[in-house]
C-alpha cells in the first residue's frame, strides 16, 4: 500500500510539472507576440482616409507613425485609474481579509458592485449600441448579400447559388451562415437586415456577460471585473460592427460563452457545463469555419486539464464538444445536399487561399483579389488540378522567399502590421455606406467628417492600452513569483490568440479576420492592468507605511 502511494505521489508531480513547463512554453510563445504589438503600436498604426471610407479595404489604409511616450502615459493614466479603483473599494467598502465588514461610509459587498458595475455596462452598450444601428443606413454587400441572397433562395426552393461554379458551390464554408439566416428569415421576413442588427447588439451583452462570468472563474478579484467592464464600454471596433451582416460578431459571442463554459467545467466538472460548451460551439462554427483555431485551442486545453485533476474525463468532454461542432457542420451540409440535389465537393481548396496570402497586389500583401476563385474557374471548378496549382505556387513563393530574406521579412511584417495595427479593425471601411444615401449628420461625420479622426484616435489608444496590458500580463505571470496560477482553462483563448496570431501570417490579409482574437485579448488585459496595480499600491503602502514608521521612531526619539 506505502508503494503504491508513494508511485501515486511522483506520478501526480509528474502531471503538475509537465502542466508547469506547458503554461511556460505557452507564456513564451505569446511573449513575443506581446512584445511585437505593444512596441509597434506605439510607433505606427494604420488609417482609413476620410475621402476613401466608402468600401476601405486594407489597401486602401494609410501607414502613420504614431507617438510613443503619449502612448506610455495614456497606458500609465490607465494604470493609476485601476490603483484608483483598487484603493476605493478598500476605502468604501474595506479592505479584504481584514475581518471588517464594511468601510468607512458603509457596509458593502464587492460582488453587488460588480453586478452593478456590469449592470451599467451592458445598458451602456445598450443605448449606444441600439441608437447607431437604428440610424446607420447600411445595406451589406459582397459576402453578406450572397450568403443572405442564398438564404432567402433556399426558402423559396431555389438552390442554383449551390450549383458547382455558384457562390455556394465554390464558398462551402458558408452553408451553416446560410442555414442560420434561413431560421432568422422564417421568423421575421427575408432580408431582415435591421433585426440581424439588433441580435448583433443582444450578442454584445452576452459576450459582456459571459468575459465577466469567465473572469468571475479565472481571477475572482472584483478589481478585474470591473476593469474588464470598462475597457467593453470603449470597445469602438467591436460596437462599429454592429450592422455588419456577418458571422463575426456571432462568433465572438459564441467563443466567449464556450470559454466560460469550458472554465465553468474546470472548476467543477459538472456535466451541464459541457452541455452549454457544445452548444455555443456549434453556434460559433457554424457562422464563421475559422473557430476550428478555437476548438483545437479547447483540445490543448482539456488535454491541460486533464493533468491538472489527473482525470481522463476533461479529454473525453473536449473530444466530446469538438465532434459536436463538426458534426452539426457536416449534418448541415449533407442537408443542403438532399435538399438542392448538388454534389457538396468542398468547394474551393483552402491551399488556394494560402497561395493568395502569399501575393502582393499593388504593394500590399495577401489582399484579396479573386485569385482563388480565378483559378477555380479556369480548372473548370475541379479541386484536385486547383490544389496542384496552389501547391506549385506555394513552392515558388517559398523559394523566393528563401533567397530573398529581406523581402520576406518587410513582407509578412507589412501583412502583420496591417491586420493588427489599424485600431478599428477596418470597421469603418466595412460598414461605410454611400454618401448620397440619407444618413444622420453625426453618423456622416463618423465616416467622412471630423468624428472620423476622434474616433480614430480614442480607438488607437484604446488598441495600444490593451496590447501593452497583455505584455504586463505575460511578464507578470512570468516573473511575479506571489502571482496566483491561473487553471488551465484560463489559458484557452490565449492558446486561440496564437494560433490566430500565426493564421493572420498565413491567411488573406485583412483586418476584420483578427478582431476575434483582439477580442480575446481583452479578457486578459483587466489582468495585466489589475495586477500593476496591485504591485504599484502595495509597494506605495509598504512605502508609506516604512515612512510612517520613521516618522513615528523620529517623534519618539525627540520626545526621549
Amino acid at each position: 500500500m506505502i508503494v503504491r502511494f508513494e508511485k501515486r505521489e511522483k506520478a501526480c508531480g509528474k502531471y503538475q510539472q509537465l502542466i508547469k513547463t506547458a503554461l511556460f512554453l505557452l507564456k513564451l510563445c505569446v511573449l513575443p507576440i506581446a512584445l511585437y504589438l505593444a512596441w509597434k503600436s506605439v510607433q505606427i498604426s494604420y488609417y482609413p482616409p476620410m475621402e476613401q471610407s466608402w468600401r476601405v479595404y486594407e489597401i486602401d489604409l494609410v501607414r502613420l507613425p504614431d507617438s510613443v511616450w503619449l502612448h506610455l502615459l495614456v497606458f500609465l493614466g490607465i494604470c493609476a485609474v485601476a490603483a484608483g479603483i483598487l484603493k476605493g473599494l478598500d476605502f468604501i467598502l474595506g479592505a479584504p481579509g481584514s475581518g471588517s465588514a464594511g468601510g468607512r461610509f458603509f457596509s458593502g459587498d464587492r460582488e453587488k458592485l460588480c453586478r452593478c458595475m456590469l449592470f451599467l455596462a451592458c445598458v451602456w452598450l445598450a443605448l449606444i449600441g441600439f441608437s447607431y444601428i437604428r440610424n446607420h443606413p447600411y445595406y451589406p454587400i459582397g459576402d453578406q448579400l450572397n450568403t443572405t441572397a442564398a438564404a432567402a433562395y433556399a426558402r423559396e426552393g431555389i438552390f442554383e447559388m449551390f450549383i458547382k461554379g455558384g457562390y455556394i458551390g465554390m464558398y462551402r464554408q458558408q452553408e451553416g451562415f446560410v442555414f442560420l439566416y434561413e431560421i432568422l428569415f422564417s421568423l421575421f421576413g427575408d432580408f431582415c437586415y435591421g433585426v440581424a442588427a439588433r441580435f448583433h447588439v443582444v450578442f454584445l451583452l452576452i459576450t459582456v456577460a459571459a468575459g465577466y462570468s469567465f473572469l468571475k472563474i479565472v481571477a475572482p478579484l472584483p478589481l478585474y471585473r470591473i476593469l474588464y467592464c470598462l475597457m467593453m464600454m470603449f470597445c469602438i471596433p467591436y460596437i462599429l460592427y454592429l450592422p455588419y451582416v456577418y458571422g463575426d460578431l456571432p462568433s465572438v459571442c459564441f467563443s466567449m460563452v464556450l470559454f466560460w463554459a469550458l472554465a465553468a467545467y474546470g472548476r467543477d466538472l459538472r456535466k451541464r457545463y459541457l452541455v452549454a460548451a457544445s452548444v455555443a460551439a456549434v453556434l460559433a462554427l457554424l457562422v464563421r469555419k475559422n473557430i476550428w483555431i478555437v476548438l483545437i485551442a479547447v483540445a490543448i486545453g482539456m488535454v491541460l486539464l486533464a493533468l491538472e485533476k489527473e482525470k481522463p474525463y476533461p479529454v473525453v468532454a473536449g473530444l466530446c464538444v469538438i465532434l459536436a461542432a463538426g458534426a452539426a457542420v457536416g449534418m448541415v451540409g449533407k442537408m443542403y445536399e438532399y435538399r438542392s440535389g448538388f454534389e457538396d465537393d468542398g468547394g474551393i481548396p483552402s491551399i488556394l487561399w494560402l497561395a493568395m496570402g502569399l501575393q502582393e497586389t499593388d504593394e500590399t500583401p495577401g489582399v484579396y483579389n479573386r485569385y482563388q476563385q480565378s483559378v477555380f474557374e479556369e480548372c473548370g471548378f475541379e479541386r484536385e488540378p486547383a490544389s496542384q496549382i496552389g501547391k506549385e505556387y506555394i513552392a515558388s513563393r517559398m523559394e523566393e522567399f528563401i533567397e530573398n530574406p529581406a523581402y520576406a521579412k518587410y513582407f509578412f511584417t507589412k501583412k502583420v502590421q496591417i491586420q493588427w495595427l489599424e485600431p478599428l479593425f477596418g470597421s469603418l471601411g466595412e460598414t461605410a455606406y454611400n454618401r448620397e444615401r440619407e444618413a444622420p449628420g453625426w453618423i456622416s461625420e463618423l465616416y467622412y467628417g471630423k468624428l472620423h479622426d476622434v474616433v480614430w484616435k480614442c480607438a488607437n489608444y484604446y488598441q495600444n492600452a490593451i496590447y501593452f496590458s497583455i505584455l504586463a500580463f505575460v511578464l507578470l505571470s512570468l516573473f511575479l513569483k506571489k502571482a496566483a496560477p491561473l487553471s488551465s482553462t484560463a489559458w484557452i483563448p490565449m492558446i486561440a490568440v496564437v494560433g490566430g496570431f500565426l493564421f493572420s501570417i498565413a491567411w488573406e490579409n485583412k483586418c476584420r479576420y483578427v478582431l476575434p482574437y483582439f477580442m480575446y485579448l481583452v479578457l486578459y488585459a483587466p489582468l495585466g492592468v489589475g495586477k500593476l496595480a496591485e504591485v504599484v499600491s502595495g509597494l506605495v503602502g509598504r512605502y508609506l507605511g516604512q515612512s510612517a514608521k520613521r516618522a513615528g521612531k523620529k517623534s519618539d526619539d525627540m520626545a526621549a
